[in-house]
């Protein structure tokens, strides 16, 4: 699959912000003569619901954007809870309702061609959202995931160093082999393969479950020994809880460092309190605001450009326009999530964690 890389410094809260707002507005978009041929009808097709962020943010995100840029418009909204074959039920569920363009995200990338090309042969425009899809793509938006997983993986590396590991045995929990996973599981072996830490052992967890992930973690100390592992790489916050869980049942203490994805507010409350090193936090609300754009533009007859073109696994070139993961620690918390109004302090802080977010300065 082609790549155009995009390296994006992490820098001051100003950094940050702006190049959200650069990103908010950069498609642009070649207009036909065809005029909205109907109702505004568009389907927003999510993957699973065992990750937090699709109900509690991408869902919600996506019909505000949809309402604030075009309240004609009606939102059509199916999650696929982990299986392909009903993801292809919603699909052609969507397209007999209406619908004019499909937001996807794919429960399964190959199966994913299929509701794509069925679309395209009704006249109806499919963006990939978040994650790749193959088909006849008619754009797709999301992140760099291989640079999300490389994120990790430094941060990972550079964490175990600073607790005075320079190298040792470390286990990954990569999450489940699709689109996303294969990418951030990609990303970190590019970082961990060549630091000169071993890996001692290693998972691809079904369907991102912490139950699986939980059973995983113990079989790796069990395997590893508790003593020996200096750290874990984990691809989201889900997985960071269900291994921290499993350390602490196991008695590992101090618990070494370990990774996260999803700026999540309880993987964000244990990097205050010290028990997650780091997420990566994805600016959904940047991400369905743009997604919202496209669909609309196409509804209405446009074309719009991405920043980039790739191919996907079919080896169609898609119009792309990929966001900037940004990796999140204790000491930048207030200068991206909270600053960024993703989460707020008052959710953030309650509790026990307090005390930690007076210590970061985050009220």
């Amino acid at each position: 699959m082609l790549r155009t890389r995009s390296r994006w410094v992490v820098g001051g809260t100003g950094a940050f912000l702006s190049a959200l707002v650069v990103l908010s507005g950069c498609a642009t978009a070649k207009t036909t003569s065809t005029s909205n041929p109907g109702p505004c009808k568009i389907a927003f097709l999510l993957p699973e619901n065992t990750t937090p962020r699709y109900e509690a943010d991408d869902h919600p995100l996506f019909l505000a954007a949809v309402k604030a840029q075009d309240p004609s418009c009606q939102v059509l909204y199916f999650n696929a809870a982990n299986s392909a074959d009903k993801q292809q039920q919603q699909a052609e569920s969507a397209l007999s309702q209406g619908a004019k363009v499909l937001v996807l995200d794919a429960a399964d990338t190959n199966s994913a061609a299929n509701i794509v090309s069925e679309a395209k042969a009704q006249g109806v425009k499919t963006i990939a959202y978040d994650r790749a899809a193959g088909g006849p793509l008619a754009y797709q938006i999301g992140f760099d995931n291989v640079t999300v997983g490389e994120q990790q993986a430094n941060s990972l590396v550079t964490a175990m160093k600073a607790a005075g590991h320079p190298n040792g045995k470390i286990v990954m929990l990569n999450g489940a082999p699709d689109a996303t996973g294969a990418f951030f599981k990609q990303g970190a072996h590019n970082v961990l393969d060549k630091s000169g830490y071993t890996i001692a052992a290693e998972f691809d967890t079904t369907g991102w479950s912490p139950t699986t992930a939980t059973t995983e973690m113990t079989q790796a100390i069990s395997r590893v020994g508790k003593d020996q592992i200096v750290g874990v790489y984990s691809a989201n916050d889900t997985l960071a809880g269900a291994a921290i869980t499993a350390m602490q049942q196991a008695g590992m203490s101090p618990l070494p460092p370990i990774t996260g994805l999803d700026a999540t507010n309880e993987g964000l409350q244990r990097i205050l309190l010290g028990t997650q090193t780091m997420t990566v936090y994805k600016a959904i609300k940047s991400e369905t605001n743009l997604a919202a754009k496209i669909a609309i533009q196409m509804v209405n007859g446009q074309s719009p450009q991405g920043t980039s073109t790739k191919k996907n696994s079919t080896g169609d070139t898609v119009q792309t326009q990929d966001l900037p993961p940004v990796a999140v620690t204790a000491a930048n918390v207030k200068s991206t999530v909270v600053a960024d109004g993703f989460i707020s302090a008052k959710a953030l802080c309650a509790g026990d964690v307090a005390t930690a977010c007076a210590k970061d300065g985050i009220s």
